[in-house]
């Protein structure tokens, strides 16, 4: 039997929502191994690398060939997977290993709180173009969802972090009261961010714009 060349080997991808597409194998050089004794761990790597804007992690996705989930230490051939074969590319959830939220410190979410509003509201946009990046970036705001036990229960709460003129009037301090009340994950997440995005920034400038914010917040409400 002769074996075909790594240019005639292709594979139908069917993405969930999306049209199926054509995946091609790299040009096989002499030496290498051919596709079928390609590793789906492989497959997924090389998966990824061709569609970037639909799979941006490889270890985030699984692949289906039949009805059957294809093991990552099985290679193409021991799946039973032909030039010509249909795979299907699911995505993980992340597991949520709490259902309910865990409780708000008050104190401590209400000066989060009012840092945190006065820095988004602050002349100088670094900090407030950082937040914005962040709840607009898939696998950052999957991180925040998975750290925040409950969060993925609250179809509000993922509403707000997901559009950036809710998130702004939800980081209210005259809100959170009711916040704590009815939505505590949203809390908890929104005290993530504050966290998350000072840590990102550079040491000195995310210190001296939080703490240049919040003198002035005391000194404008002080008495």
């Amino acid at each position: 039997m002769v074996e075909m060349g790594s240019s005639e080997w292709q594979l139908s991808l069917k993405l969930m929502n999306q049209p199926k597409s054509t995946f091609h194998f790299p040009e096989m050089m002499p030496g290498d191994v051919s596709p079928g004794e390609y590793r789906v761990a492989t497959l997924k790597q090389l998966v990824a690398a061709q569609l970037p804007d639909s799979i941006p992690d490889p270890d985030l996705i699984e692949l289906v060939h039949c009805g059957r989930k294809l093991k990552d230490d099985l290679t193409l051939d021991a799946c039973g997977i032909l030039s010509g074969s249909t795979i299907h590319v699911l995505k993980k959830t992340w597991p949520e290993t709490e259902s309910s939220a865990e409780p708000v410190n008050r104190a401590t979410a209400a000066r989060e709180f009012r840092v945190f509003h006065a820095a988004l509201h602050s002349l100088n946009s670094a900090y407030r173009d950082s937040v914005y990046k962040m709840l607009t970036n898939k696998e950052s705001l999957d991180q925040i969802i998975v750290a925040t036990p409950g969060l993925r229960s609250d179809p509000v709460g993922l509403g707000v972090l997901q559009d950036k003129d809710l998130f702004v009037q939800f980081t209210d301090p005259s809100m959170l009261d009711l916040l704590i009340s009815s939505h505590p994950a949203l809390v908890n997440a929104i005290v993530l961010v504050l966290h998350s995005v000072a840590g990102s920034m550079p040491a000195q400038s995310s210190r001296q714009l939080l703490a240049q914010r919040l003198v002035q917040f005391l000194q404008r409400y002080a008495g």
